[in-house]
């Protein structure tokens, strides 16, 4: 349709306004907001009589201005009320002190296509000419976002919600499902607080700037990185987060379903462990001497592992969807979990497996990887990282033993030193040895086998368990984010690992931590392909 038609009506539309209320500021505000919805509606709707659609928009939005004005007491609708006094003689300075501080506090909320208009106009004292210039838009539009500007400014002012209380936001993002580094999109408290008001529902900028009380210029800054990173989605002019936050709530909740399990779990490898000890010193792989209570920190993860997945993925079908690729370039999901303090660090029964392998930087003939099953509570850094477990998988340390000795060309006093202290490796009459079983993949394989862990109830159970748990996950997650539940729900059934080990330590089935060195007996190699732990 052609916009001209509309130019008979610019005149009559403003003295319709100017009649209704009897101020020139108002009237102008109205007379714009009216033309702009004219504007806007002339291509998008099938419009049979142009003069009644154009009055019928001029009364509508005539009633709702007035309306928004009788819900507010304080009215700031011209230019003058909001930043000019006439007459200082008789001002309450501290009064209206606080009230300027209210002023700016909310325009600091206003998105920058507003805000930046509202600075220029009243405190750079720019005209309607001048900044229909400067931002290259229509005097009319820039009327109009003064104007919607004003009107956002009295709906804030006075409102409890523009007082926020800030509140460090505890949270663990040091951990993912894939390849990315999560902790760089989360780490500041902006970007948490971001992200914790959009997870919900999606919010626009100035949404977000209410809801945690930090400045939209802020926001519009943090966005952008958020979005890179996957963190943070945009639909339409909104913001939503996209990533599951695990509250302490939360995990409250489903650790209340989980006792059962983890009791029934530490009688059945503590049945099985016992049975199958002097099977294991039948063995030939180096480390069968072990001893089932160290060699129980592997074969219980390993087997709780695989019980849990069979059930998950091929009995109750909750198979997790395929890593989604990330515009940095990774793959997979954010791990977030609240925590209980400053400290933020992850749950103590949480657990997993570290892998080091052929990816490391070894170029030895025969391909071996490092796994490291560790329970939050035990975890020691040093182990897999620095010059642990990553750096001897690289440098060849354990292809190069023979029978678990590790060999002096390989291996300097000082890295032996290191080593000892994590306690990867220790000194005896025959050398340096290996602190940890080492496999061929055939051995392995006959070593996983003596552990049976057949047995229906168990089965049963387990499955009951985790439609609980993911039950509980579809009680608290926003239902944009369910189809991240199912990676999730690994995540956390893996848990019960930390809390089976802590039980079959405390009845003496697997051996005690050493308060003076890091817990390894989650460590072990296996020469040859990965075996997916």
């Amino acid at each position: 349709m052609d916009e001209n038609k509309i130019i008979p009506y610019i005149e009559p539309i403003f003295r319709f306004c100017y009649k209704r209320l009897s101020n020139r500021c108002d009237a102008e505000d109205l007379a714009s907001e009216i033309m702009c919805h004219i504007l806007d509606g002339m291509n998008k709707y099938r419009i049979i009589s142009f003069d009644a659609w154009v009055w019928r928009i001029a009364h509508n939005r005539y009633a709702r201005f007035i309306d928004a004005r009788n819900k507010n007491q304080i009215v700031l609708s011209c230019e003058e009320e909001l930043f000019d006094i006439e007459d200082y003689s008789d001002v309450d300075m501290e009064s209206m002190q606080e009230r300027y501080d209210t002023m700016f506090r909310c325009l600091h909320t206003l998105s920058s296509e507003y805000k930046n208009i509202f600075v220029d106009y009243y405190i750079g004292e720019l005209s309607i000419r001048s900044l229909a210039k400067k931002y290259s838009l229509p005097e009319t539009t820039i009327k109009w976002r003064l104007n919607v500007g004003r009107q956002k400014i009295r709906d804030r002012i006075g409102e409890d919600k523009m007082d926020k209380v800030y509140k460090r936001i505890n949270w663990n993002t040091g951990t993912c499902n894939g390849n990315m580094d999560s902790d760089a999109y989360l780490h500041t408290q902006i970007s948490r607080a971001i992200c914790l008001a959009a997870y919900e529902r999606p919010l626009t900028v100035e949404e977000i700037s209410i809801s945690t009380g930090i400045p939209t210029m802020y926001v519009e800054d943090e966005l952008p990185r958020l979005e890179y990173g996957d963190a943070i989605c945009k639909v339409g002019n909104k913001y939503v987060t996209n990533f599951i936050i695990f509250r302490l709530d939360d995990r409250k909740r489903i650790e209340d379903v989980s006792a059962s399990v983890v009791s029934m779990l530490a009688d059945k490898f503590e049945t099985i462990l016992r049975e199958t000890e002097n099977k294991i010193r039948a063995l030939d792989f180096y480390g069968n001497n072990f001893g089932v209570e160290r060699l129980g920190h592997i074969i219980v993860p390993y087997m709780i592992r695989r019980k849990i997945g069979d059930i998950k993925n091929e009995r109750l079908k909750l198979k997790s969807d395929p890593y989604p690729p990330r515009k940095d370039g990774g793959y997979g999901w954010f791990i977030v979990e609240e925590t209980a303090d400053e400290s933020e660090n992850s749950a103590e029964y949480n657990s997993g497996c570290n892998v080091a392998g052929e990816d490391s930087g070894s170029e030895h003939k025969d391909p071996s990887h490092i796994y490291y099953y560790w329970v939050n509570k035990y975890f020691d850094y040093d182990v897999y990282h620095n010059k642990g477990m990553r750096w001897m998988c690289a440098n060849g340390i354990p292809q190069n033993s023979v029978n678990g000795v590790v060999s002096e060309k390989i291996l300097s006093e000082e890295d032996a030193t290191y080593l000892i202290k994590t306690n990867l490796i220790i000194k005896a009459e025959e050398g340096f040895l290996l602190n940890f079983p080492y496999f061929t993949a055939e051995q392995f394989e006959k070593f996983s086998s003596l552990f049976d862990m057949t047995d229906e109830k168990l089965d049963d159970l387990l499955a009951e368990w985790i439609r609980n748990v993911r039950n509980s996950f579809e009680k608290f997650v926003p239902k944009h984010l369910y189809d991240q539940i199912n990676q999730w729900i690994s995540c956390y059934l893996y848990q019960v690992i930390g809390y089976v080990t802590d039980e079959l330590i405390c009845r003496n089935i697997l051996r005690k931590p050493d308060i003076e060195k890091p817990l390894t007996d989650g460590v072990f190699s296996v020469e040859g392909k990965y075996i997916n732990p």
